[in-house]
Order: structure tokens, then sequence, then C-alpha cells
């Protein structure tokens, strides 16, 4: 296209909606902060897509709903607020936007929706089958997103793996680079709480915000409402045995590991395969080795900077 378009990335805050303002292709929409914990969460987002309406004037749009404070253990109830804030947002975006402008992209989780499914590697052709909360929360967003407006406008689902990168939210521990990033950083040991044969996708967020960013520029020159559903993916499947030796060897430094197994259910075997060709699976895609190492320096820099005396 010849001008970026012009996008909002609700959860601009977070690791993979941070990258995404950042790719090439997007013209950032500067919403106000969403009070996410609080009861005016749904009345802010809509006054702020009012703006954004204004601010689109004619010009194509894309939305990224890149939001939300659940992880895969998070209590249903907190679950059930964001369902209801992310339908209500979707009721009023279908009768705010005309077609053929823009397109809805819903950040969704290929570890959630794919926890119980059968015979990996699981791509978009795989029945989902959440094991938990939180993937049957992102399974009701994606189909709340195409039941209120793929009528209307173009809706892509992006299904991604597990993103990595710098400047993590280290207060969720999520995150399994950068929590044994954390641990080298800091000389404490590693607790384990899974298989250490898990395995699992690592994706960095530039190169998954790259994807996103791709898929919104091809829906704001859609002409038609669709539904797209995408798996966003790096194609490599790293056992935690396996990430623990990259660490290591990338930092030089030897993490103690505490095996401690619950009884929390895993899925050992979460490989995934996405398109033959998309802008994580060329040559610029970011190996995990190189990834692994940009976490490290960022970690040591807010080590240097005094920003993780709080975890010491």
């Amino acid at each position: 296209m010849d001008e970026d378009v012009k996008t909002w990335v609700i959860g601009a805050g977070g690791l993979i909606g941070s990258a995404i303002v950042q790719t090439s292709g997007i013209r950032a929409f500067e919403s106000a902060k969403i009070p996410w914990a609080t009861a005016d969460a749904p009345t802010v987002l809509r006054n702020e897509l009012d703006r954004f309406l204004d601010w689109v004037g004619n010009d194509k749009w894309g939305i990224v709903w890149a939001a939300g404070v659940g992880v895969m253990h998070t209590d249903q109830s907190s679950l059930d607020v964001e369902i209801a804030t992310f339908g209500a947002f979707c009721a009023r975006t279908s009768e705010a936007f005309p077609p053929n402008q823009g397109g809805l992209y819903v950040v969704s989780s290929a570890g959630g929706l794919y926890a119980g499914s059968e015979n990996p590697p699981f791509g978009v052709d795989t029945q989902p089958h959440p094991s938990n909360a939180y993937g049957r929360s992102k399974l009701e967003q994606e189909r709340i997103a195409v039941k209120a407006l793929s009528s209307r406008i173009p809706v892509t689902i992006g299904r991604l793996s597990n993103v990595y990168g710098p400047g993590q939210n280290l207060s969720k521990q999520q995150g399994l680079v950068t929590q044994l990033g954390l641990c080298s950083v800091l000389n404490k040991p590693a607790t384990i709480f899974a298989p250490l044969s898990t395995l699992r996708d690592y994706i960095f967020a530039a190169d998954a915000a790259r994807a996103v960013a791709a898929d919104v520029c091809q829906m704001a020159r859609a002409c038609e409402p669709s539904v797209l559903q995408k798996i966003v993916c790096s194609g490599r499947s790293t056992s935690i045995a396996e990430l623990i030796a990259i660490v290591e060897k990338t930092t030089g430094r030897t993490i103690p590991v505490i095996h401690s197994l619950t009884d929390r259910p895993y899925v050992i075997d979460l490989r995934l395969k996405g398109p033959p060709h998309s802008p994580v699976t060329d040559m610029s895609a970011t190996p995990l080795e190189v990834g692994v190492s940009i976490v490290f320096q960022d970690l040591l820099s807010q080590l240097a900077d005094g920003r993780l005396a709080h975890l010491g």
C-alpha cells in the first residue's frame, strides 16, 4: 500500500501489541489508556472507538484486539469480564464502521485452543479443543467476532504460538524464555512444572507482529466481508530441556532446575504448522538462539538500571 493503514492496537502496552505498533505498514492510533480492571473499561473503549472512527475518516483502517490480562490459569470470573467487554466492543464496531475500508484482527492463542486437540502438528484444519477456562475464553472471543462482524467487514483470527521478546511483563510469571533468562540474570534456580520433554513453538514478538501487520494491510485492501484463520508460529518445536540448554549456552550460565510436577494436566506435544510462506517463515525470521540473546541482554540492562531490584 502507498500509505500506512490507520490501525488501533488494543493492548498496545503488552508484548505483542507494542511490537505491532512498531511494525512497518501500521500507522498507530494514540488511544487513551483503557482501565481494564474497572467497570469503566467498556465506556472508555466505546469513546475511543468513536475517536478512532473520526480519525480514520475515509482512509483504510484496521483494529487489532491484542488485549487481555488472562493467562493459562486465570479464573473463570475474570475471563467472563473480558469476554463481556469484548462482546460489547464488537457489537459497537459492527454498528459504527462502513464496509470496504478495514477489518478486525483478533489475537488468539494456539496453545489455549489446541491444548486438548489430537494428532499434532496442529493447524487451521485442526478442531480446537480447549482444556481450561483460558482456552475456552479465547475460542469464545473468536466466535463473538465472527458472529458480530463477519457479515460486514473482514475478520482475521490469528492463533499465535508462545510469543517471547524483550520487555515482557515480569509480574505475570509467564513466558518460559523470559523466566529462564531472569533466573540466569539473578542467579536463581528455575522451577519447572511440566515434563522436560514438553514441546512448544516459540516465536519472537517482532516476527509475530510482522505477520499480524501483513494481515491487517490485507484486510484494509479487501472489498468483501470474510473470515480468515491463521496459525502464527515459528515452525520450530523446542522441548523445555532444549530451551534450557539454549539459554545456558547463550548466557554462559548454568541454571539450576527444580523439577516440580503438579496435578495440572500438561500437553506434551504442541507442535504447530503455519502457512509455508509467511513473514515468520522467511529468511528474516529471528532464530530462537538470537531471540534468547536479545531477551537476556534486555534483562541485563534492566538489572543494571535497578528495575529488577524487587525480584532479587
